[in-house]
């Protein structure tokens, strides 16, 4: 159910044509390295804008209003290399325990 609004989120925040690679990948992302892909997505969001996030000292609030100003301007592409990078770090810790 979290993973829908997640989905729903991402759609707002994306150009109309990055939303269906964005769910591709989710949904192939899930039979082939997480089932919690969407997650790593958010967490590279986060990651991308971290630098400006903490250069400004945004709080919780900062950081809603400057994600509704980003949106549409993300490069998701960007974005989704990142996740997949984040999910292949986690898996490498997991496999080198």
């Amino acid at each position: 159910m979290a993973s829908a609004v997640i989905v729903i989120v991402f759609s707002i925040e994306l150009v109309y044509d990055d939303v269906f690679s964005v769910w591709e990948t989710i949904w192939a992302a899930k039979h082939v390295s997480s089932s919690h892909f969407v997650l790593f997505i958010a967490l590279a969001m986060v990651e991308l804008y971290r630098d400006i996030i903490l250069e400004n000292n945004m709080d919780f609030t900062d950081i809603i209003k400057f994600f509704n100003e980003m949106a549409e301007h993300h490069n998701t592409k960007q974005i989704l290399k990142l996740a997949r990078d984040l999910v292949y770090k986690v898996q490498t810790l997991i496999e080198n325990k």
